[in-house]
């Protein structure tokens, strides 16, 4: 059996990225949206959320390029007087890495980003980070710890299979086979910390090197290479490049990543592959076994 999950992240960065998100859902095939509780426009993606019963919410745990729940007051090392965390990624990872003093604080920090989902009357089904941080080898142990304590049964893991990444899209594949074999050796570690903890994570990923370019072609030739299992592919639509959208990513391809979303050929090719679209809410609700 093939299952594909559709996942938008960054759920409340900005209305083009939340209003992307409601006509994917409405009309295409995205069942799973990431919320970035202390994203600009969260507020907006949270009342969109409460009229669309059917979107499977997930917390995209920030701990980079973005805001603390938090005060500073609470968590002085790990942001800014301003409340900012770090925008460079792998300066981040090092830091997470050896100050393990940190830790306290950033366990504090997302089991309050956790509770400000669950404080809007959110149901969340699912967890992620921004940049994919949780797979961090100090962040994920705790990430699976705030899953168990909050009742939250599945987690991604970004485990792509580099070698079909690359026959897509060898753009910048030197990059790419580097990142696949780092994602790969964390996902090893993370999913057997998943397995024993009970919780569910997705077979198989796309999206991790192939960021911001998941376009209509891209997941057509995608198809025929889905493995069985569950498959989470996740993307960052748009209705345009606004202001706070380009400033992150000037490069991601988002309308034409919603067009994907919405394109009649991606759903014909998936129903003749026998592909299943679903979620992690259903994967949860039906028993549906990863790994």
């Amino acid at each position: 059996m093939k299952t594909v999950i559709f996942t938008a992240d960054d759920f409340g960065m900005s209305p083009a990225l939340n209003g992307a998100v409601v006509l994917a859902h409405r009309q295409g095939m995205l069942r799973c949206a990431s919320l970035m509780v202390t994203g600009p426009a969260v507020e907006q993606a949270v009342a969109l959320a409460r009229d669309l019963p059917e979107l499977c919410l997930g917390v995209h745990l920030t701990l980079i390029q973005g805001r603390s729940v938090l005060p500073p007051k609470d968590i002085p090392h790990l942001v800014d007087s301003q409340g900012n965390f770090f925008n460079n990624p792998v300066q981040a990872g090092w830091r997470y890495y050896w100050q393990k003093d940190l830790l306290p604080e950033i366990r504090r920090e997302l089991a309050a980003q956790i509770e400000a989902a669950l404080a809007w009357g959110l149901e969340v089904w699912f967890l992620n980070s921004h940049v994919n941080l949780h797979l961090h080898p100090g962040i994920f142990p705790v990430v699976v710890e705030l899953a168990k304590e909050y009742g939250i049964p599945a987690l991604r893991l970004p485990q792509e299979d580099w070698r079909t990444a690359i026959s897509l899209d060898a753009h910048g594949f030197l990059a790419k086979i580097a990142q696949g074999l780092i994602f790969a050796q964390l996902c090893r570690r993370a999913r057997r910390l998943s397995e024993a903890a009970g919780l569910l994570y997705n077979d198989h990923l796309f999206g991790l090197l192939n960021d911001g370019r998941m376009t209509e072609n891209y997941l057509l030739d995608l198809v025929p290479h889905l493995q069985p299992g569950v498959t989470e592919i996740y993307l960052h639509p748009g209705l345009y490049g606004d202001a706070e959208l380009t400033r992150w990513a000037p490069q991601y391809r988002r309308q034409e990543e919603l067009a994907a979303l919405l394109s009649h050929r991606v759903r014909e090719s998936l129903a003749v592959a026998a592909v299943e679209v679903s979620d992690f809410r259903e994967m949860f609700l039906t028993g549906l076994k990863t790994g």
